[in-house]
């Protein structure tokens, strides 16, 4: 699922201004709920303080998804490359626990 998400974010960052709104706040949508999946597949048996930063992070998100779709072009693109870049983290953090 993450790898998908992966490339439907670089598929957005090339369509660039041909994205409409409402297809980036999908896409945000999409990428908060990998998120929480994330959090609870790769962190659900942390200690609630270990991850307080995801926590963070997916309220951040959640309550600023309207900005976030209204963002101009260039600064849509650099947040979804950060997401991007957090996804493959978080892919490459599920596959080293599934191997151990």
């Amino acid at each position: 699922m993450t790898a998908t998400l992966i490339t439907e974010i670089q598929q957005a960052q090339l369509k660039g201004l041909f994205l409409s709104r409402a297809d980036r706040g999908a896409l945000i949508v999409r990428i908060l709920n990998e998120l929480k999946t994330q959090r609870w597949a790769l962190l659900g048996n942390v200690p609630a303080d270990r991850f307080v930063w995801m926590d963070r992070l997916i309220a951040r998100v959640s309550s600023t998804m309207p900005e976030i779709a209204d963002m101009q072009v260039a600064d849509f693109n650099r947040v979804l490359s950060e997401f991007e870049k957090l996804m493959a983290t978080l892919d490459g953090i599920s596959h080293t626990a599934t191997r151990h």
